[in-house]
């Protein structure tokens, strides 16, 4: 068992260790997921409720923590005029193949000063002529984001994470909502301090934590992208929990074989 757990942990660590190999860029892969505009069938696929709808700032859409499978969950007890309801929004992240399709999306964040990072796009449209391929003023429009990473969280850094953009933005850390864009409007920014936020998210100096960023564009006519941190991410996907526990059984076997070859 303490063999196990040593491999494991020096699993994480090589992870993590990746984010300062890459000390000019971190890249993050996450998932797109296309919709078509409301009250249009495009390729088959009828358009979602909630796509080039309403227009309005829309804050309190997503619960203060995620849910049990790692995405947002909708905040039925608010008053959300840009979300028809609690199904419509479950559609946003995840496979629906009535309303939408799955790809993947790379972004890089740029060394930009010392130990900061950044990705910034006035014309975020990662899968224009792609997925469903519907196409309003030259561009995509409908789709939604999300993207998961890990850090290891040091008081001393004075760490931030920035998100400045449209349309709905939810950042999480270690499970808990630390910005919350939600809504259809222009381009808006919101800030976490690590050290504010850490002691009531549960974070202790050194331990090793959960980023997750939720985005939608909704509608026309701007797509604005940009995330600056000081945070040393994790670069691409971290393996969800489950997968890092099997890649950690797998390398003690691996171990465990060779010692009983030498034996």
């Amino acid at each position: 068992m303490r063999a196990k757990s040593l491999l494991g942990g020096a699993l994480l660590a090589g992870l993590m260790s990746l984010s300062t190999a890459h000390a000019n860029t971190i890249t993050l892969t996450g998932t797109v997921r296309d919709f078509n505009s409301y009250g249009t069938t495009h390729n088959g696929v009828a358009g979602h409720p909630d796509f080039e709808s309403h227009v309005s700032d829309d804050r309190g859409i997503v619960k203060s923590t995620l849910g049990a499978d790692g995405k947002p969950v909708y905040n039925s007890a608010d008053y959300n005029p840009t979300v028809s309801s609690a199904a419509s929004f479950y559609q946003w992240y995840h496979d629906d193949a009535s309303v939408n399709r799955t790809g993947s999306v790379s972004i890089n964040l740029n060394q930009i000063g010392p130990n900061l990072y950044q990705y910034s796009s006035n014309s975020f449209f990662p899968i224009d002529n792609q997925l469903l391929a519907q196409t309003t003023m030259g561009h995509n429009f409908g789709f939604t984001t999300e993207w998961h990473t890990q850090f290891t969280y040091n008081s001393a850094a004075n760490s931030n994470f920035t998100f400045k953009g449209d349309d709905d933005v939810w950042v999480f850390i270690n499970g808990k909502l630390a910005i919350d864009l939600g809504g259809v409007h222009g381009e808006e920014t919101a800030s976490v301090d690590l050290n504010s936020f850490a002691a009531g998210a549960g974070m202790n100096n050194g331990g090793t934590y959960r980023l997750d960023i939720f985005q939608a564009e909704r509608h026309t006519s701007g797509s604005n992208f940009t995330m600056t941190t000081s945070l040393a991410l994790a670069p691409s996907n971290v393996p969800e929990p489950a997968t890092l526990g099997l890649m950690g059984l797998g390398l003690f076997g691996l171990v465990a074989a060779r010692r009983r070859r030498r034996a």
